[in-house]
């Protein structure tokens, strides 16, 4: 089996309903891509741009000039200010568990909202690089370890840089198959490119995530290779208003090996 035909077979597991929005156009969009992380160093990040083909990979434009604030349940409002073209940034802005974060965006004469609840974060146990068989050789792949809790609702995202540079596939997992249960899925890859040589610096970013993220990066992974911003055919979309994309209070973990 290739590689790209068993990562749908994985990902398919999860059982969620894509549904088909009809988005195709040649109408600009506004493309969200917006996270509060509990990570002091990271902070919080939206990034929006415009699109001219929701389908495409490319013709994405930066949408410079935007007001971009996220309020959390408390009552707090922090503005994220432009730190480059379409980029909108507050270091200051760590998420909580259990905390709900609403983010509005005013651009052009429109306004976008959404919400978020960070979810409680999972330990990422470990992560090891083993050797996996496809089209009659051998090849290697990250796999992650760690232990879902009792209770159904946890729901995870996980992206792979090899020597820094970000492998674009969407690795999106629900609990319905590993509720209470040790979990260790194989990230597999799609592209020959990317596979990974003896010596390469592999990192894996963990997220825990909310379902509205969930159904999102489910629907990313099944219908585009492209980046974050780079919009999928049939996006589920989190976010109320003229636009698609998403925005989540993400937990973040990371951890990194060497390809022996």
């Amino acid at each position: 089996m290739a590689i790209g035909s068993l990562l749908i077979v994985v990902l398919a597991a999860s059982c969620e309903k894509v549904i088909n929005l009809n988005l195709n156009t040649t109408t600009p969009v506004i493309i969200v891509d917006g996270q509060v992380t509990n990570n002091s160093a990271l902070g919080s990040t939206v990034k929006l741009s415009y699109s001219t083909n929701v389908s495409a990979n490319n013709n994405i434009v930066p949408l410079a000039g935007a007001t971009v604030t996220i309020q959390e349940d408390s009552g707090t409002v922090y503005s994220l200010s432009e730190i480059s073209n379409g980029v909108y940034h507050n270091a200051g802005l760590t998420g909580i568990t259990g905390k709900t974060y609403h983010l509005k965006v005013s651009a052009n004469g429109a306004t976008l909202t959404s919400s978020s609840a960070m979810p409680a974060m999972i330990n990422f146990d470990s992560l090891v690089v083993e050797d996996f068989p496809n089209f009659g050789k051998t090849v290697k792949v990250a796999t992650p370890f760690y232990k879902d809790p009792a209770g159904r609702g946890n729901n995870y995202l996980f992206s792979i840089s090899k020597n820094g540079r970000l492998i674009k596939d969407v690795f999106a997992f629900d609990d319905l198959f590993i509720d209470g249960k040790k979990a260790s899925f194989p990230l597999i890859y799609s592209r020959e490119k990317d596979e990974f040589k003896k010596g390469d610096t592999i990192e894996v970013v963990m997220n825990c995530i909310d379902n509205n993220n969930y159904k999102y990066w489910f629907s990313f992974s099944q219908s585009s290779t492209g980046t974050p911003q780079a919009v999928p055919d049939n996006p589920i979309s989190n976010i109320n208003g003229n636009a698609i994309g998403v925005f989540g209070a993400v937990t973040y973990q990371k951890r990194k090996v060497i390809v022996p």
